[in-house]
C-alpha cells in the first residue's frame, strides 16, 4: 500500500489533482445553515452565599435547515443544560482570570449541547452578546 500510495499512504498532491475532477464537484454541495436564536440565559454567580454578579448571554446556534425543527423542539432542554453547566463552569473560570474567555465559553456550550441533544445537530455556537451586571448587594 505504501509503494502504491493508496489509503493513508496516498500522496496528498496526487490526491488533490484526482479530487479536482468534474465528477467530484457534485458531492461538494453547500449545506444550508440556519441560525436558531435562544432566549437570553441569566447565570447568577454566587460567592460567600451572596449573588455577586449576574451574567446575561444571548446565544445563537448554527444547524442545518433539515435539523432546525428538531433543535427548536429541544431548546428548553438545551437551555436547562446550559444554565446547569454554566452555573458551576463560569465561577471556576472567573477564579482563574477576571475576564471570561469567549472562545472557551463557545466551545463549552457546543460540547454541552452535543452531549445533551446529540452530535450532528449543533454545528456552531455563537455568543451574540455577553453582559455582566454587578449585584446591588455589593454595598453591604
Amino acid at each position: 500500500m505504501m509503494q502504491m500510495e493508496i489509503g493513508p499512504f496516498a500522496n496528498k498532491e496526487k490526491k488533490a489533482t484526482v479530487d479536482s475532477t468534474p465528477k467530484d464537484e457534485k458531492p461538494e454541495k453547500k449545506i444550508a445553515i440556519e441560525t436558531v436564536t435562544m432566549a437570553p440565559l441569566s447565570i447568577p454567580i454566587i460567592q460567600n452565599g451572596k449573588i455577586v454578579l449576574n451574567l446575561r448571554l444571548e446565544v445563537q446556534i448554527d444547524t442545518t435547515k433539515k435539523k432546525a425543527p428538531k433543535l427548536r423542539e429541544k431548546l428548553p432542554i438545551l437551555k436547562d443544560a446550559y444554565v446547569r453547566d454554566l452555573f458551576s463552569f463560569i465561577p471556576r473560570q472567573l477564579r482563574k482570570s477576571k475576564k471570561l474567555d469567549m472562545e472557551t465559553l463557545r466551545r463549552r456550550l457546543r460540547v454541552v449541547g452535543q452531549r445533551t441533544i446529540g452530535k450532528g445537530i449543533i454545528h456552531a455556537v455563537n455568543i451574540k452578546s455577553y453582559s455582566e451586571v454587578k449585584s446591588v448587594n455589593d454595598a453591604e
